[in-house]
């Protein structure tokens, strides 16, 4: 379905609702435009956490919001075995990192990361991006910085707000709908050995 660039987010429920996506999709969708209503409570301080977010993806999408959800899926895998020998584990890694950043704010500036100012802040997510700054044994600032920032755009583009401001539609199926990946789709097209059955 070929589709103009949403110009508002009621446009994208409307589209929703016309392609009649699932209910209980578009209810976590609807869910997910309002994490900013809850509390980093885990991860590491709300205010060290929502100013990381701030400073690596402005956007329509509230830097809370994508902080929230940071904090409630830091310590889940991604569907891939990242941790690595003598690093830590996500679960440690993660908190660690902002500890580190708010421990090498108060080192080099004499305030805590989210009272620096957006250059001061720019430079040590700089530092850290180049593995730069120091923590615990096991830590690492470069896989740090990256596992964050992949969590974070994770974040943005699994919300509504997002999506709009990227210009996806958003959920296209209908129930029953069967997702095909390009190697099924070039079996069907060369009609090769089980191709009905794909």
């Amino acid at each position: 379905m070929d589709e103009p660039r949403y110009p508002t987010i009621e446009e994208f429920w409307q589209r929703l609702d016309a392609r009649q996506v699932e209910a209980d999709l578009k209810q976590t969708l609807r869910d997910r435009t309002t994490k900013e209503q809850g509390s980093v409570t885990r991860v590491y301080d709300e205010k060290t956490v929502v100013a990381f977010a701030e400073r690596i993806l402005p956007g329509a999408v509230p830097a809370k919001a994508l902080a929230v959800l940071l904090d409630e899926t830091f310590d889940k895998q991604s569907g891939r075995s990242d941790d690595k020998y003598g690093l830590l584990p996500r679960a440690e890694l993660v908190p660690a990192g902002f500890q580190v950043l708010d421990d090498s704010a108060r080192s080099r500036h004499g305030q805590p990361f989210a009272a620096l100012s957006g250059e001061q802040k720019d430079g040590l997510i700089s530092a850290a991006e180049k593995g730069e700054l120091s923590g615990p044994q096991g830590f690492d600032s470069k896989t740090w910085f990256r596992r964050v920032r992949e969590s974070l755009v994770s974040a943005f583009g699994a919300d509504p707000r997002g999506m709009v401001q990227m210009g996806f539609p958003g959920p296209s199926y209908k129930p029953g709908h069967v997702w095909l990946q390009r190697g099924e789709i070039d079996a069907r097209v060369k009609r090769k050995r089980g191709y009905l059955k794909l």
